[in-house]
């Protein structure tokens, strides 16, 4: 029968491998997040509103580890789910206004995140199937769809602009859709 001294001299090494793999899994993770916050840097330094950016993509990462695709899925997701909210909303200011040149101007911003809304539902099945060409195909025509709405109702006799903000973020994730795509494509290409 083996002395209990022979169990101690085997089980002493584990210890400190184990010790090693606590420590290695835990330097790993940091420097996963920390390349997550550079992308996410990266992005939004481009952008007009570098705050807006950064809480957008905080405050829908479903993992901090996420990479270039997690990204561009953040950015397309709440592209269309703000051209969504948008244009519900823009139908129901329509139907609450008598101001004719506002009306017009509600019109053709109905008009245009119609088209922002079905150019990003597109993108996102698009995106779905990894054709990011018939991504980038579906997200150039949306910065011509949200001026078209911010031209029209920008301009006189109009006095009003309830879309204000939400032309402003929108503007800002189309600008992130497209920024993180490009960044997609290039690691694609690569």
């Amino acid at each position: 029968m083996a002395s209990p001294d022979c169990y101690k001299s085997h089980s002493s090494p584990r210890v400190p491998m184990l010790l090693v793999l606590f420590f290695l899994v835990i330097n790993i993770t940091p420097s996963l997040a920390q390349d997550t916050q550079q992308l996410i840097d990266h992005i939004c330094r481009q952008m007009e509103e570098f705050g807006f950016c950064s809480q957008t993509f905080k405050e829908n990462l479903k993992s901090p580890n996420a990479d270039i695709v997690a990204l561009t899925q953040i950015t397309i997701e709440r592209a269309t789910d703000n051209a969504t909210k948008t244009h519900d909303f823009i139908r129901q200011v329509l139907g609450n206004t008598n101001d004719p040149a506002l009306k017009n101007a509600l019109t053709e911003c109905e008009n245009g995140y119609r088209v922002l809304m079905e150019s990003f539902d597109s993108a996102a099945l698009s995106f779905f199937q990894k054709d990011y060409d018939s991504v980038q195909r579906y997200e150039t025509v949306t910065p011509r769809a949200e001026a078209s709405c911010e031209d029209s109702i920008s301009t006189p006799p109009n006095t009003q602009n309830p879309l204000t903000n939400k032309n402003r973020q929108m503007r800002i994730l189309i600008a992130m859709a497209l920024v993180s795509l490009h960044d997609l494509m290039a690691t694609q290409h690569n």
